[in-house]
């Protein structure tokens, strides 16, 4: 996908996250896909680089992310059954768990850091779990410390970020460094428009340390 069907994806999709906030999504919906079309060709500019194929692509990738968002995605839900925790991620193609307590103040960090990137990733599925709900995967998957984010490809676990280890080790990490390490993970899988290596990379490593009050603490 190029940037600039991208963009409009981005666009859309955004489109879509802000009117589930007022009323939920359906096929009567405002956000119609034609006339969404329709104001796009409008710009001359825009219709030059969405001639034929493009628009097609286009056309395809806002219908997906319509169905996405209708099966959860493009939020973080918060699920406190173990078994739909396991269907989600054995039945999802890509899917981000975070595991997390309620007391621990860098488990909190982490859910605003990973809901900031909900929207901007459809076609993965965020779930957070709370431990105390979770006690037979806890043990299962050897979750010791928290905040514990895992990424699975087709119920496969590729990826496990312990703390804020890979994070720059403080509190003021940005998302977008959250999101280089899902990317690398193969757990998110756009990179056009989103990952920003300013901020990933150029300042990977530079974050001040912050308060180890959360991190390397078993909870049990």
């Amino acid at each position: 996908m190029d940037s600039t069907t991208a963009a409009v994806l981005d666009s859309y999709t955004d489109a879509i996250i802000a009117q589930d906030k007022t009323k939920e999504i359906d096929e009567t919906s405002d956000i119609d896909d034609e006339e969404f079309l329709e104001l796009l060709e409008q710009d001359e500019a825009a219709l030059d680089a969405f001639r034929e194929k493009r628009m097609q692509e286009l056309h395809t990738q806002m219908k997906a992310a319509r169905h996405l968002h209708s099966s959860g995605h493009g939020s973080l839900t918060e699920i406190s059954d173990e078994r739909e925790v396991l269907e989600i991620t054995t039945n999802t193609k890509y899917s981000v768990v975070h595991f997390f307590h309620s007391a621990f103040k860098r488990c909190e960090i982490m859910q605003k850091r990973l809901q900031e990137l909900t929207a901007k990733h459809m076609a993965t599925r965020f779930i957070s779990v709370n431990v105390d709900n979770a006690p037979f995967l806890v043990v299962r998957l050897g979750v010791k410390v928290l905040p514990c984010v895992m990424g699975f490809i087709d119920g496969k676990e590729v990826l496990r970020l312990i703390g804020f280890e890979s994070l720059g080790n403080g509190d003021n990490f940005s998302a977008e460094m959250l999101e280089f390490q899902l990317y690398k993970g193969g757990v998110i899988q756009r990179k056009i428009g989103k990952i920003r290596r300013d901020d990933s990379i150029l300042k990977f490593g530079k974050q001040k340390a912050g308060s180890e009050d959360d991190i390397d603490d078993d909870w049990d």
